[in-house]
Order: C-alpha cells, then sequence, then structure tokens
C-alpha cells in the first residue's frame, strides 16, 4: 500500500520517456559507443549528423537537426566525438554544406562496436558532395612517413615513381615514403602532395582529388 505511489511514479516516467530516451539509458556509453574523427575535406562550411536507427530497424530522419553533432568550417582541423549506438550498429551518416544549397550526401552503415572511424565529408571538382566512413588505422614506420590515399575523384598517383590509380571513394594500400615534398605527386601535371606538415614515425590519411591534397588527417 504505501509502495504504489511510488510504483505509479516510475511508471509515468517510463511512459513519458521517448525511445530514444529509453534507447539511450539501455545502451550506455561504457557498453555501445565508438569515436569518430569527423574531416571536412571540401571547400566549403559543411554540418555532420549521425542518427541511429530505431530498435526494430527503421531509419530515423538524420538530416532532422536533432541529429546535427558538429559543423565544421573548410581548412579545419579534424575534430573527435564519441557517438553511442545500439545493438542494431546500423548508422544513418549525413553531411551537408551549410553555404551552398544542393550539397549533401547520406549513407547508412553498419558499425563494428568499440572502434575508432573517420566520418568525412569530400568533393570532386565538380561541387559533387560525398562522404566516407573508413576505420582508422596505423602502420607506423620509424623514419618515415606513412600514409592511404581516400580518392575523392578518379585520380593517377605517383608514389615513390610507382604509379597508383584509384577511383573515386576507394581507398589505396599503406606506403612510406622519406621526402615530404617529392614522393607522392599527382600523374597529371606532375603536381606533388606535402606532407611536410606531417611528422616522421606517424601514419596519416590523406584525402585526394583531381585538384590535389583536400585535407591530411592523423590515424592516432
Amino acid at each position: 500500500m504505501f509502495f504504489r505511489p511510488a510504483i505509479v511514479t516510475f511508471a509515468l516516467l517510463l511512459s513519458a520517456c521517448s525511445s530514444e530516451d529509453i534507447e539511450t539509458a539501455n545502451f550506455g556509453s561504457d557498453i555501445y559507443k565508438n569515436d569518430y574523427n569527423l574531416i571536412n575535406a571540401t571547400d566549403y562550411e559543411v554540418a555532420f549528423h549521425i542518427a541511429n536507427t530505431e530498435l526494430d530497424g527503421d531509419e530515423r530522419d538524420v538530416e532532422n537537426s536533432k541529429y546535427h553533432v558538429k559543423t565544421l568550417i573548410s581548412d579545419s582541423d579534424p575534430v573527435r566525438i564519441t557517438h553511442e549506438h545500439n545493438t542494431n550498429r546500423e548508422i544513418s551518416f549525413f553531411v551537408q554544406s551549410v553555404n551552398k544549397l544542393g550539397m549533401l550526401k547520406k549513407r547508412k552503415l553498419k558499425v563494428s562496436n568499440d572502434r575508432d572511424y573517420h566520418f568525412i565529408a569530400m568533393q570532386d571538382n565538380s561541387d559533387a558532395m560525398d562522404l566516407k566512413v573508413l576505420r582508422r588505422e596505423k602502420n607506423d614506420h620509424d623514419n618515415k612517413f606513412t600514409v592511404r590515399v581516400l580518392a575523392a575523384s578518379d585520380l593517377t598517383l605517383k608514389i615513390n615513381d610507382a604509379v597508383v590509380e584509384l577511383n573515386e571513394g576507394n581507398v589505396s594500400n599503406w606506403y612510406q615514403v622519406e621526402q615530404c615534398d617529392s614522393d607522392i605527386r599527382l600523374a597529371e601535371g606532375d603536381l606533388p602532395i606535402s606532407l611536410c606538415n606531417a611528422s616522421l614515425d606517424r601514419s596519416y590519411l590523406l584525402v585526394v582529388n583531381e585538384s590535389g591534397l583536400k585535407k591530411i588527417a592523423l590515424e592516432y
């Protein structure tokens, strides 16, 4: 008899919670979470959104402002965030230019638990927006720059004098280079991809399109 009000109050609190409130409570950050390195490799200010699917697998409207996690200006440094997900591990990712109409992209992906990812907004020379979600990795070598390349457009590179062809959206193998200003070049125009602001002994992701290097991001 004396406990009935407490039970009623608890029931009312549960009924007042949205499905997302319950989801967050049920799947805490110590169990289901990932870190994402947000990278704006475009010439525009970009808004990044992340939304979990519903527990039954239905997609949420990731373009809704309540799923906005960060806005990054062009040339900004990558920003690391932590996102909690549910047992489905299916997440909708969305990027949109803040200052140019029509530049947007959405993808739904299944992620692994307790992993670190890059979440990248990128563009080709025609200003088409794309996004890529890549697991963060590293392959450090002493006294060398270790790099892999994400192609924001179809391109041909020369790395250590070897020709490397990449289709848009593809990621290269790892390469170790020693000279920061000459070992990686765009084949067309022989344009160098400079690593001179990077550090030896570390691993990097390079986002490159046909006009050159758009972003360099430390892996770890």
